[in-house]
């Protein structure tokens, strides 16, 4: 029996190999971004962040998917941003993003900041849509 169970786990492994990491090899600094589907547009510069809890969409990228104002909810709270200074959202947003073959409803909160990424994806999105994201080597997997 014990057998059978290591055969199972094994079929289901997420493995990432040397040969997948990046040109620079294991002394990159690199943040893990991804490009995504979101609605009818295509998303560059997804940062996936292993630390936050939240997803973060500043109104920028919200306004570029024609978004306005009036579709924002409310639901804000103040977040902790990168150098321990504390913003208020706007306010919270679902959006439709496609992760692989499936397509996600995914909440945001909004912000009105200037910020390096177009999204921003927290630990909880990727714990539920089973995905393994690595910084390393610069590549989210899914079971």
């Amino acid at each position: 029996m014990a057998n059978m169970v290591g055969q199972v786990l094994e079929g289901h492994k997420i493995t990432f190999h040397k040969d997948e990491l990046p040109f620079e090899g294991l002394g990159h600094n690199k943040a893990l971004y991804i490009t995504m589907k979101c609605e009818d547009y295509f998303i560059t510069r997804i940062l996936i962040d292993g630390v936050s809890n939240l997803n973060i969409c500043p109104l920028v990228t919200l306004k570029k998917l024609g978004k306005g104002l009036h579709e924002i909810k409310d639901g804000a709270i103040n977040v902790k941003a990168f150098y321990g200074s504390q913003r208020s959202t706007i306010g919270k947003i679902s959006l439709c993003l496609q992760m692989g073959p499936t397509w996600f409803d995914v909440d945001f909160q909004v912000i009105n900041v200037p910020a390096s990424y177009n999204l921003l994806l927290g630990r909880s999105l990727i714990h539920a849509v089973g995905a393994v994201a690595s910084m390393l080597h610069q590549e989210v997997k899914f079971e």
